[in-house]
């Protein structure tokens, strides 16, 4: 999965197969529950048939959904995927949704609700991990004739 990956605008019925993925939810980590509501990235991958997240270590439990290459078939891949894609995928969730570092006001403080609002700016500071769902309604099963 290392060559180059074409990326486009997110259609609206992406966008209509990605609401159940999407929706806030409670999430555990570390033994503490809270709510996360999934952010969106409009740009699509490759052909768009696998939906990964990618996680930044710093704003979990919340995370990004994506639509990226039908390539991916698991979480290796996934993982794979985000590393050999790093800057096309950051650019793109920094131009739609911006970059922590650039939103603090003027007392060092972040609005917390663009996290409960799924409009979670890039934070991977300390790394990021990715993910695959086992539901996968895009990718097409082919018969062989």
């Amino acid at each position: 999965m290392t060559k180059d990956i074409e990326s486009r605008h997110i259609t609206k019925k992406e966008l209509e197969i990605l609401k159940p993925f999407s929706k806030k939810h409670k999430e555990f980590l570390w033994g503490q529950e809270s709510e996360t509501t999934p952010t969106v990235v409009n740009t699509v991958f490759g052909d768009g048939r696998s939906i990964i997240t990618l996680e930044p270590a710093n704003d979990r439990p919340a995370y990004y959904v994506i639509l990226a290459d039908s390539t991916i078939k698991c979480f290796e891949d996934a993982l794979e995927f985000i590393a050999n894609n790093e800057e096309l995928v950051f650019q793109a969730i920094e131009e739609e949704y911006g970059n922590v570092d650039d939103l603090y006001d003027e007392d060092g403080e972040i609005d917390e609700d663009l996290y409960e609002n799924g409009e979670m700016p890039l934070n991977i500071g300390s790394g990021y991990t990715a993910g695959y769902f086992d539901r996968q309604p895009l990718q097409k099963k082919f018969k062989s004739k």
